[in-house]
């Protein structure tokens, strides 16, 4: 019984195959990404939530006629389980679709004002960098660490900048950011498969050489071959 080959192109960022105006192979890929920004602002409306899940559990307790035991275990743990639920809710909410095109000759990325083209047949390759803002986040967090330990005090804050990166585009040894990632794991992700989107047009272009998608594309078009049809 012969089993389905999962693609290498499965999974996120959603990727698609598809065909450029002239027909060649070209692939569509559209990452959803959290940028620092909106990681906060999940984080501080999750927390703003389930404060006043919190407010409105308790102020329920208190205006009820007979409140038990039961009656506040259940205001201070709904808002706890509904912060997780809220938090993943907005986590996919607010994340930003970015879309990407690569094709035998171009490099796209779709913005507000439009769609900007590299060309990709010039040496060129994908980076991640680390935030510029890393730096001075660093910096601010060891300053109020150093007053808190004057006054005694024990502080630990979540590194937003530290741990998100910059996905450039390094064409002809120059830096052009395309995206903004919060998260190594993501940020990793799609520099991959970006990169080996790629390689596999570089394959398809040399027709033979590196990876090819499908035995088809392992060889050229030969002297007296049969078109295909479709």
């Amino acid at each position: 019984m012969l089993k389905k080959v999962r693609s290498p192109f499965a999974g996120k960022p959603a990727t698609w195959q598809v065909a450029d105006h002239n027909g060649a192979p070209a692939f569509d890929v559209q990452p959803r990404v959290l940028t620092p920004v909106r990681a906060m602002a999940v984080n501080w409306l999750t927390g703003l939530g389930v404060v006043a899940g919190f407010g409105f559990g308790l102020v329920g307790v208190a205006s009820a006629p007979n409140p038990d035991s039961g009656m506040l275990t259940a205001a201070l743990a709904v808002p706890v389980v509904g912060g997780f639920v809220l938090y993943g809710a907005l986590r996919s909410l607010l994340r930003k679709r970015v879309r990407l095109m690569l094709t035998l000759e171009r490099f796209s990325v779709k913005s507000l004002f439009g769609w900007k083209h590299y060309d990709r047949l010039l040496p060129h390759r994908f980076a991640l960098l680390q935030h510029d803002w890393a730096q001075a986040e660093q910096e601010y967090e060891e300053f109020q660490a150093a007053q808190a330990q004057m006054q005694r005090k024990v502080i630990r804050k979540q590194r937003w900048y530290a741990n998100s990166f910059h996905l450039s585009f390094d064409y002809l040894g120059q830096r052009n950011d395309i995206m903004t990632v919060y998260g190594q794991k993501e940020a990793v992700a799609i520099a991959t498969r970006l990169k080996a989107c790629d390689d596999v047009l570089d394959a398809l272009a040399r027709r033979g050489q590196g990876t090819p998608l499908t035995p088809a594309d392992e060889w050229g078009d030969q002297p007296g071959a049969i078109p295909e049809t479709v």
